[in-house]
């Protein structure tokens, strides 16, 4: 074989090598009888990282766009929902829970108009039965949501469940200084003739 023959036929032996690793890429395997680098070691890992990430991004995206198509009908009346529930329940425990020895009239009429169902009678029931010792008492109780201590945590186009936390400050004529009380509670909605009412309360 010549010189120039011989130099051809290592070229194409180096390409023929060149060519098995480049088929095999950054993450393949090596040869038998050729040990494995550094940068091969660390870019195998780093390959199947990213493969990794790339099937966990897909079925992210395949569950997202399944929600979507399976999204309740009513999903674009329930913005407006959360909001009247909210605004409902923020005024109507305002009024039922605040009350004054000299306007108890008004106060019953109050906690009738924001109210309905087993709320509505054992409220009136329960501020009638104690006129008296409110009266003696003079007492005095004064109710307000605090800021942003309320949501919605459910809501359909005519019930609604909310969460708040109200601070009650009490004052009697016995009392040197006002008391004050806050507490965290559960609030059921329920929508009666166009309007939020309050249909249910428990502490938590």
């Amino acid at each position: 074989m010549t010189s120039d023959a011989q130099t051809r036929s290592r070229a194409d032996d180096d390409m023929a090598g060149t060519a098995v690793l480049d088929a095999d890429g950054p993450g393949g395997a090596l040869p038998n009888d050729a040990p494995a680098t550094d940068g091969a070691r660390n870019r195998r890992p780093s390959a199947l990282i990213a493969r990794a990430l790339a099937v966990l991004l897909v079925l992210l995206l395949v569950a997202l766009g399944y929600l979507w198509v399976t999204r309740p009908a009513t999903s674009a009346t329930r913005v407006a929902d959360y909001v009247g529930a909210l605004e409902g329940a923020r005024s109507g425990v305002v009024d039922l829970t605040s009350f004054d020895y000299l306007t108890l009239d008004d106060n019953l009429r109050q906690i009738k108009a924001v109210t309905t169902g087993d709320l509505q009678t054992e409220s009136l029931k329960a501020l009638s039965d104690r006129r008296k010792t409110i009266t003696d008492s003079q007492a005095v109780f004064n109710t307000k949501v605090l800021e942003g201590g309320a949501g919605v945590t459910k809501a359909t186009s005519d019930a609604a469940t909310v969460v708040m936390v109200i601070e009650t400050t009490q004052k009697t004529k016995a009392s040197t200084q006002a008391q004050v009380t806050r507490f965290r509670i559960e609030v059921q909605m329920k929508k009666v003739n166009g309007r939020w009412l309050l249909s249910g309360i428990t502490g938590r």
